[in-house]
């Protein structure tokens, strides 16, 4: 969408134009859909989850001043929603340990005896299929953090838009959770998978 149809688009919803805000939510309902489920854990209340985007964005759209694009406004709703019930589901769910310390001080994995440099292990995954559920053993902010750059491909700079971060905290929360990924991926053996050269779709059950 140019930037006149979207200001357009946008003014019509402001006026009450119910047909604008049902193109609105058709233009953006796959990406709003897409997010939600790939973040949360419970898959039954994706659809409502997805619901209470839209009812936010449409009581948000007053205040919207188009500092950002609009896609990028209602991804930061859809994260914002699904942080807050990834923030209820904490206790249900065990998370993996991320060190917060400094990286010089975190212990890594070395995987030159099994062939494979880690970051060119780790640019073979198949994101769609194979880690899907190791994301949801990350903390929720570097689920996220993965979801947004490489299945959302969107990035850094629109990741901080969305996650109100920095562009530099956005590369080490990107940098800790792809590290925190690519050992779970070793500890699952799931290397060895993927340098048998598998599918992505034989490396998950």
């Amino acid at each position: 969408m140019d930037q006149r149809s979207e200001k357009d688009l946008i003014k019509r919803c402001r006026n009450g134009d119910r047909k604008a805000f049902a193109d609105l939510v058709d233009r953006y309902k796959v990406i709003v859909f897409n997010l939600v489920d790939r973040m949360v854990f419970d898959k039954a209340i994706v659809e409502d989850l997805a619901q209470e985007v839209f009812i936010r964005v449409y009581q948000g759209l007053t205040g919207f001043r188009g500092e950002s694009r609009l896609s990028t406004w209602i991804y930061r709703i859809a994260y914002n929603v699904c942080a807050a019930e990834l923030d209820r589901a904490r206790h249900r769910v065990d998370f993996v340990s991320i060190d917060e310390g400094e990286d010089e001080e975190r212990p890594r994995l070395d995987l030159r005896d099994a062939g494979q440099n880690p970051e060119a292990m780790f640019s073979r995954i198949d994101f769609r299929w194979t880690i899907q559920r190791l994301l949801d053993r990350l903390p929720p902010r570097y689920k996220a953090i993965l979801t947004l750059f490489y299945l959302e491909e969107m990035s850094y700079e629109e990741i901080g838009e969305i996650m109100t971060l920095p562009m530099g905290t956005v590369k080490t929360h990107l940098h800790r959770a792809k590290q925190a990924l690519r050992d779970m991926i070793v500890e699952e053996g799931l290397w060895k998978e993927m340098a048998s050269g598998y599918s992505a779709r034989q490396a998950i059950p």
